[in-house]
């Protein structure tokens, strides 16, 4: 009986935490500033170090990552930091990120602390890495709307195209699109009646143009050869050439000829496949942006 008092005594004596899922009682007490290419997040409360659990969530496509950094002291305050290098390896580019942090040292984890958001969150959203820097251009040109910005990696229908591709002319030629006329019964969209009134879009047929349809990558050699008003026609050599339509025949080569678009590793030009929001915009913006400001 008094052995078993005093292991009684002993299990009391042991911390909880022992049992029980470490948890640090004292939360982070954080403050944050963006320095260049660095986010720095001040630690009031921490030691030189200390260990802290970055949870890092990009606004732009939703990627989620988490990494530890130990503190360092700098002018006498501690820090953790994180490069954009970092960042955009772990969740991709972003204008805008929503940040957490945690102790994370050996004798426990800290609850996170409330959410940090720092940046402006993007307007477009769902996006692939190599296209962000080109979105952001046409996000300050204003080239696509809301609605179409909130999920890039869709692929875009013939009448969002048409606004792209209206949008496009104005900032390109600095004139106003004008489309009053109501040129087809399946749609009565005003970006693509301007877009016929242009002369750079036309229909399926007389009274029909697929709205809801997706634009094929020879569809829109032809579109982007109006548009642009493209001569380069010169041939190349095409392996899949024989799939392209006759009428885009020629509106292919002079996208190809002025880098609109390119051909595959196998050299296939795969004119029926339909593109991307991403990568229509991409396209186009490069051009533009060029000729606006004469600068990648």
């Amino acid at each position: 009986m008094k052995k078993i008092f005093i292991l009684m005594i002993i299990l009391l004596a042991i911390p909880f935490s022992v049992f029980a899922a470490k948890e640090v009682a004292m939360p982070l007490s954080v403050s944050a500033v963006k320095e260049s290419e660095t986010y720095n997040f001040e630690i009031k409360n921490a030691k030189d170090k200390d260990a802290v659990e970055i949870e890092v969530k990009s606004e732009g496509n939703d990627a989620k990552a988490n990494l530890t950094k130990n503190v360092f002291v700098k002018n006498n305050k501690k820090y953790v930091s994180i490069t954009q290098t970092e960042l955009d390896s772990l969740v991709g580019p972003s204008s805008g990120y929503a940040f957490r942090l945690r102790f994370a040292n050996s004798e426990g984890k800290s609850n996170y602390t409330d959410v940090l958001h720092l940046g402006k969150a993007p307007v477009f959203r769902n996006y692939s890495n190599w296209a962000y820097k080109d979105l952001m251009k046409a996000e300050d040109l204003k080239l696509f709307s809301k609605d179409l910005a909130a999920n890039t990696k869709e692929k875009i229908t013939r009448e969002e195209f048409a606004e792209v591709a209206v949008k496009a002319y104005e900032i390109k030629y600095k004139r106003s699109a004008q489309g009053s006329v109501k040129h087809f019964k399946d749609t009565d969209n005003k970006y693509v009646n301007m877009a016929c009134d242009l002369g750079i879009m036309n229909g399926k047929s007389k009274d029909k143009f697929a709205p809801k349809e997706n634009i094929t990558r020879e569809d829109y050699a032809v579109v982007i050869s109006n548009l642009f008003k493209l001569e380069d026609a010169k041939k190349i050599k095409i392996q899949d050439g024989k799939k392209i339509s006759d009428y885009a025949r020629e509106s292919t080569y002079k996208t190809l000829n002025s880098g609109f678009l390119n051909l595959d590793e196998k050299k296939n030009f795969n004119p029926k496949n339909q593109m991307k929001r991403e990568e229509v915009i991409s396209s186009i913006v490069r051009h533009i942006w060029l000729k606006i400001y004469k600068s990648p």
